[in-house]
């Protein structure tokens, strides 16, 4: 298994047409409108976000989209997306691998706003419930 964080624009280049596929059912079907693909790729590529690919026998697996989140009091990574094939195995095997990325960023906290079935699958890695999200459209 083989993971690259597209941290510039030439790991964009090389690596993200690899991510987009996987994301794409998420924006779909799990984001709820805040967010398209093309904000993902675009903001990957700016650095304002960093999108993960996992590779499994060079073909991809897993990708995640992630944000750094500066609180007052701590360093927090929001996932703003996660999609694959095999998700629960290849996650349990990319977790450690993402945590430790995190902690040498110094990052504090790992966190998600998401449905109830991502929430489910977070689970069992260590999530918990902090905080329920309302909204009002206007």
């Amino acid at each position: 298994m083989q993971v690259t964080f597209i941290t510039t624009p030439e790991l964009f280049e090389q690596k993200f047409h690899l991510a987009a596929p996987l994301l794409k059912p998420v924006v779909d079907r799990a984001i709820k409108g805040e967010i398209a693909l093309e904000d993902i790729a675009s903001m990957t590529k700016s650095g304002r976000f960093i999108t993960a690919v996992v590779e499994d026998k060079g073909e991809p697996v897993l990708a995640l989209t992630f944000e750094f989140v500066p609180y007052p009091q701590q360093l927090a990574v929001n996932i703003v997306a996660l999609g694959g094939h095999g998700l629960a195995e290849v996650a349990a095997e990319f977790w450690e691998t993402f945590k430790d990325w995190c902690r040498s960023a110094g990052v504090d906290m790992i966190e998600a706003w998401c449905g109830d079935a991502m929430a489910r699958m977070l689970g069992r890695y260590e999530f918990k419930s902090a905080y329920q999200v309302v909204r009002a459209q206007l």
